[in-house]
């Protein structure tokens, strides 16, 4: 995904994020981003969607604190970004940097995600996983209640 216009937010998306945000919960976007080893889009292509993504948060008061993405695919057609890589989930060098990069309490860490290498990602980091719900606004607000958060 690389197009601001083609770029649409599941239902309730918008209303989980403000509410982790108005709780001043971290919140992290890992991405793999197959399409530019395939040649699809270029990285600069997705810097400037994801700027587009976090202006328009911001102006909900939404705030993404940081944002790691996997530009690699063993099959793309682009030579540097051609490659096995566990910056790629189900790897999870994104995760592990932002462990690093940011002071993040680990057991109050959570990730939703709708792949099972999201799964096997959050598995292989320790940190507590759940596939995205239809409501992910009701989800968020029962594992925020139930990691006490």
């Amino acid at each position: 995904m690389h197009n601001y216009n083609n770029f649409r937010f599941r239902p309730f998306v918008i209303q989980a994020l403000k509410f982790l945000s108005q709780k001043n919960i971290y919140i992290f976007i890992i991405t793999n981003q197959a399409g530019i080893a395939k040649g699809y889009y270029k990285k600069k292509d997705f810097y400037k969607l994801h700027k587009k993504i976090k202006n328009y948060l911001t102006n909900k008061k939404i705030y993404i604190n940081d944002v790691k993405f996997s530009p690699y695919h063993p099959d793309g057609i682009i030579k540097k970004y051609t490659k096995k890589s566990n910056y790629r989930k189900p790897g999870n060098l994104m995760i592990k940097e932002l462990f690093k990069e940011w002071n993040i309490v680990k057991s109050k860490s959570f990730m939703i995600g709708d792949q099972p290498s999201d799964k096997k990602t959050a598995q292989i980091s320790n940190i507590y996983f759940e596939y995205v719900d239809p409501n992910i606004y009701k989800q968020v607000k029962k594992i925020c209640k139930n990691f006490k958060i």
